[in-house]
């Protein structure tokens, strides 16, 4: 009777393993990823996860908001995370006390902010004695601003410009209106606002196609070395959420997934951040070498550690390569 009713029981096993649906037969790999912020840039990382191409490759991403890239070091250096997705600056910093971390992926490939002005700045020297707003410190539209005002031939000491943190580009915006700044660096759909109600444009920093590496996936060498498939397979995800993206069938679904991720108030506000992700999002991401050095140099004036940083050991084009010679990109996009 044992024997039978063991017999019955392995029978039961092994007709519960055919008929079980794929996500239950296979158990999800945890990914943690920290985002320091919500932009339309990370919508490669929304669709991937909402549409389940993630699950396809047998992973459960998890994407956290983490409102501080120095905080996000800190979790990623003490293993709380297997992947970032944020400016670079805090993991330059991160490298120069010798964490061996790969740069994988480019998610923005260069600056997305305008230096947006008060109505009567409308030339370079007029910024000369003036007040910029930019987010914390360290953070992308603060190397931006610094960057921006180096193309612009101007210098915060010898000119006596003042870069002060006035918060995110909603807080940026009240700041200039307020006249508590006289500047501001701004995102695409903050700078269409504020043109709009006459403010004026003086850099857009995208269109003069100033090298900055913006922001991108990290992970380390050694998480790498270890699950190759999860790098793989989230590669691949990832790219296949970028041709979901670039489909225009898929407007309206994309514009859904952003508005539900950036908290907006409507799927008409989605438009805007649309536009930004189809003009900001390279069909290619490979991450890059001169704007990644360009972050490297502005750290190294704040901490001189980090001019030892070579970005050649921190950028990683592998992982897109191996995709690119075996014509995955063409697969994804329809060989356009």
């Amino acid at each position: 009777m044992k024997t039978v009713m063991a017999a019955l029981a392995s029978l039961t096993f092994f007709v519960g393993l055919l008929i079980a649906p794929p996500a239950q037969a296979q158990k999800l790999q945890q990914v943690r990823i920290a985002l320091s912020t919500p932009t339309p840039h990370m919508a490669p990382l929304y669709v991937g996860k909402d549409k389940k191409f993630y699950e396809k490759y047998g992973l459960d991403v998890q994407l956290i908001l983490v409102n501080s890239g120095s905080l996000v070091a800190q979790m990623f250096a003490s293993g709380e995370l297997q992947m970032t997705a944020n400016a670079p600056a805090s993991l330059v910093n991160l490298a120069a006390t010798g964490e061996k971390i790969s740069f994988f992926l480019g998610l923005s490939n260069t600056s997305p902010f305008t230096v947006v002005t008060q109505p009567n700045l409308r030339r370079a020297d007029d910024l000369k004695g003036k007040r910029i707003g930019t987010a914390r410190f360290g953070g992308s539209s603060h190397i931006s601003a610094l960057i921006a005002l180096e193309h612009l031939k101007l210098d915060l000491k010898r000119d006596k410009i003042v870069l002060i943190q006035t918060g995110v580009d909603p807080d940026r915006m009240v700041a200039l209106e307020t006249k508590a700044i006289d500047a501001g660096m701004l995102q695409r759909v903050a700078t269409k606002v504020m043109v709009g109600k006459g403010y004026y444009p003086l850099l857009n920093m995208l269109q003069a196609k100033i090298p900055y590496q913006n922001t991108g996936l990290t992970v380390k060498k050694d998480y790498a070395a270890a699950n190759p498939k999860v790098i793989d397979g989230f590669t691949r995800a990832t790219i296949e959420a970028y041709g979901y993206i670039f489909k225009k069938e898929n407007k309206q679904a994309v514009k859904e997934v952003l508005a539900r991720n950036l908290r907006l108030v409507n799927l008409d506000a989605a438009e805007d951040f649309y536009l930004e992700a189809q003009e900001e999002l390279d069909r290619k991401p490979y991450p890059s070498l001169e704007g990644f050095k360009v972050v490297i140099k502005y750290v190294a004036e704040q901490n001189p550690k980090a001019a030892a940083v070579k970005v050649e050991e921190i950028v990683d084009s592998s992982w897109l390569k191996k995709l690119d010679s075996e014509g995955f990109f063409e697969k994804v996009y329809g060989g356009k």
